[in-house]
This record gives C-alpha cells, sequence and structure tokens, in this order.
C-alpha cells in the first residue's frame, strides 16, 4: 500500500503541475521573469509548490481516512470534529498549510524576509503544539544528550501545553535551517528537488527497517509528489517550485527527521554539503557588511560549478551524486560512524569549495 500511495501521488503530482504550468502561462499568474543571476531567458511559472503542496495534503488525508490505523498512527490519537486523526500528522498538515500559504502570497505577491521567517517559526510552533518533537539527541560518544531538563507549561484555552525548552528550540531552529537551505539551493533546476527527494527516500528505508509505518508513508508520500514534478523541474526547467514548495520541502524534511526518531545526522549527510555552503556564503557576507539573508549574489555552491565551466546538468549530476553517497553511508552506518561521515564531509566540502574557486578564476583569465 505504501509503494501504491507512493505511485499515485508522482502520477498525480505530474498531472497537476502540467495543468497549473499551462494555466500560468495562459493566465500570466506567478510568472519569473529572469534575473541577472538567472539561468532562464525567458518567464517560468513558479507555482509548482502549490501543486506538491496540494497533492500531498489530500493523499495523507486519504491515507488517514481509508487506511488501516497503523498505518498513519505516530502513536498521538486524536479527535476533531468528531474526526480521528493522529495528532501528530494533523500538526504536520496544518503547519504545511501555514507555511504554504504565507509562501504563496510571497509567490504571488512578495513577502518581506523577516515575514518569512515569522512563518517559519509559526509553522514550528504548529507542530510542537501537536506533540512533534524529541526528548534527547543519542551520543554514541557516551550518554545521551537530555533535552528535557527545562520543562514550561502554559494553559491556553483550557488546555495546558508542555513546552520542552531545548527540545523545542532545536526543532524551530533545525526547521528555520531546513526551510532556508532548501530555498537557498532551489537557484539550480532541480538541485532542491533531487536533494529533498534523496533525503525522503533514505527515510522511507529508514522508517521500514525500524518498523515505523506512519513515518515510511509519509516519507513515501514526500518522495512521490516529489517524482512527479522532477521532470518539470530537471534543467532546463519548465516550472519552478517556488518558495511555496522550497520551502515546503524544508518543513518536511525537518518534521519527518523529528517524527521518525531524530534522525539529524542522516539528513545532515544529505544535505551537509548544500548548509555548509550555506554557511560559507553567509559569512562572506557578514564580513562584507551585507544582509546575510537578503542578499543576492553567485556565490552559491551551483554558481561556483557554472563559473567553473560545468554545465547545469552536470553540476545537480554531481552535487545530486555526492549527497546521495553519503546519505546512503549513513543509513548502513552506525551512530559513531555517523558523526565521523559528517566531519569527512565538512573536510571535503571546503576542499571541494577551493577546487572550485580555482577553476574560477582561471576561466575568468
Amino acid at each position: 500500500m505504501l509503494y501504491t500511495f507512493a505511485i499515485i501521488a508522482a502520477v498525480a503530482s505530474f498531472l497537476l503541475n502540467w495543468f497549473i504550468r499551462s494555466w500560468a502561462i495562459k493566465k500570466n499568474v506567478g510568472m519569473q521573469a529572469p534575473r541577472e543571476r538567472d539561468l532562464h531567458q525567458k518567464p517560468i511559472p513558479r507555482l509548482g509548490g502549490v501543486s506538491i503542496v496540494i497533492v500531498f495534503l489530500v493523499m495523507m488525508i486519504l491515507a488517514a481516512a481509508i487506511l488501516p490505523k497503523s498505518a498513519t498512527d505516530f502513536g498521538f490519537p486524536f479527535a476533531i470534529l468528531g474526526v480521528s486523526i493522529d495528532k501528530r500528522l494533523l500538526g504536520i498538515l496544518l503547519a504545511t498549510v501555514l507555511l504554504s500559504s504565507v509562501m504563496l502570497f510571497d509567490d504571488l505577491k512578495g513577502v518581506k524576509p523577516v515575514y518569512k521567517l515569522i512563518s517559519q517559526i509559526a509553522a514550528a510552533l504548529v507542530l510542537i503544539v501537536s506533540g512533534v518533537g524529541i526528548t534527547y539527541l543519542n551520543n554514541p560518544f557516551g550518554l545521551a544528550i537530555q533535552l528535557d531538563t527545562i520543562k514550561i507549561s502554559l494553559n491556553i484555552a483550557g488546555i495546558t501545553y508542555h513546552f520542552i525548552l531545548w527540545a523545542d528550540l532545536l526543532l524551530i531552529l533545525w526547521v528555520v535551517l531546513l526551510t532556508n537551505a532548501t530555498n537557498f539551493i532551489d537557484g539550480l533546476d532541480g538541485l532542491a528537488t533531487s536533494l529533498a527527494g534523496i533525503a525522503g527516500l533514505i527515510l522511507v528505508f529508514l522508517g521500514l527497517r525500524m518498523g515505523q509505518n506512519a513515518a515510511a508513508l509519509l516519507s513515501a508520500v514526500f518522495v512521490g509528489v516529489i517524482v512527479g514534478f522532477f521532470p518539470l523541474n530537471k534543467p532546463p526547467a519548465k516550472m519552478f517550485l517556488g518558495d511555496t514548495g522550497s520551502m515546503f520541502l524544508g518543513l518536511m524534511l525537518a518534521g519527518l527527521t523529528v517524527i521518525s526518531g531524530g534522525k539529524f545526522a542522516t539528513i545532515l549527510l544529505v544535505f551537509g554539503l548544500v548548509i555548509i555552503d550555506a554557511i560559507y556564503v553567509i559569512l562572506k557576507r557578514l564580513f562584507r557588511g551585507q544582509n546575510p539573508l537578503t542578499t543576492p549574489d553567485q556565490n552559491h555552491l551551483h554558481h561556483r560549478f557554472l563559473q567553473a565551466g560545468i554545465s547545469p546538468r552536470m553540476a545537480l549530476v554531481i552535487i545530486s551524486l555526492i549527497s546521495l553517497a553519503f546519505g546512503l553511508a549513513g543509513l548502513v552506518s552506525s551512530g559513531k560512524i555517523k558523526i565521523e561521515l559528517i566531519g569527512v564531509l565538512v573536510i571535503f566540502s571546503f576542499i571541494l569549495f577551493a577546487f572550485l574557486d580555482l577553476k574560477r578564476k582561471r576561466a575568468r583569465t
């Protein structure tokens, strides 16, 4: 049933994206005009995120309605308006609606960066209130790191919420980090979808291996909607994710990581290269006295690949293969080896950055 839902999600995502693409071009809605730093030379619809979000929400609601309870049960039974649904699943759906609504407005009209950040934090808070979170981090070098040492109880509308300070702050930080990381790498056609798809597929295998049926189904549907969109997003892209799509990918990966038992190291191995690149670019902007989040430039990893004379398709293949290799290594490794792999990835990343910068300088001379 898991694979059936993934396939249906892929087909539905592909068809709906074709429809929305045609509609957007015909009505001239949500079109991304070429900018100085862009690769495309003509306006392209940036509403791909609308399709994948809609299909994802519909598929998960259908799964909750027609599949056995165990398929969508994260252990938090809940009922609203007489309808039974797992509280964590409900939280993921509501957080998706909240963040995607704000980002859709941004794709159509534009939203100030501070409001995007607020919406990311608000989505994380929805996850927290719905019970998504972890109370400890596995420590391969000794005792587990406890995150539940400080608890805060708040009574809101007659309902008492228990906030776990360090755990909840970690989740907020993780959501903000991944939503912005996926947004950063969306400058190269197909990159955000490729890396999110790789990470999602690894989470499917992890869920199945650990007997986490609900997490595996959620991850499989997530991968399905990405696979359905990818033919339109691969280089040269016929449709963009937009902030709606890129932020959705980051939010889902953040939620799936936590809801499936805190697979931080595994996802870091897939996204580590681009996260390190994002930190590298942000630090460079800060040293120049620029706004680290809103200053557009051509210093991201994919830009440096292109400036080094590597084609967009080859850049996508290289980055994806590196991320896939580290992700698969993390999938079959123990906790201590994963930490060592992250160290190897950091060293490898800076060697790659230096190599590309050297090639870029030679290409300019």
